[in-house]
């Protein structure tokens, strides 16, 4: 059977804050919403077969519900312009090796 949680659920699963600290822990303006989330699924589909990604569609899924954790660190790649959203997957595996 299905069970629907709700984003800001999922996140604290994901980010569990210690007990000790939860009255010091403000409110979160933000509020993800199910569904709407970045995910790995359309994350993976917003590239097209060569490599190029469609950043305007991942910004849009972004504004609309934030980024599932599990592909944060790959995303913040794009969005801090560590890679053209114009290259392909091998030029990005070349500045990966040189990095390295």
């Amino acid at each position: 059977m299905f069970r629907s949680t709700s984003g800001a659920a999922e996140l604290e699963q994901f980010y569990p804050v210690r007990p000790e600290c939860r009255n010091d822990v403000p409110k979160p303006r933000f509020k993800p919403r199910a569904g709407k989330t970045l995910s790995m699924r359309k994350w993976e589909s917003a590239f097209s077969a060569d490599g190029h990604l469609d950043i305007a569609r991942v910004l849009r899924c972004i504004q609309r519900g934030g980024v599932h954790p599990a592909i944060k660190g790959v995303v913040w790649e794009f969005l801090l312009g560590c890679f053209d959203p114009d290259s392909t997957f091998d030029e990005r595996d070349k500045i990966r090796q040189e990095r390295r």
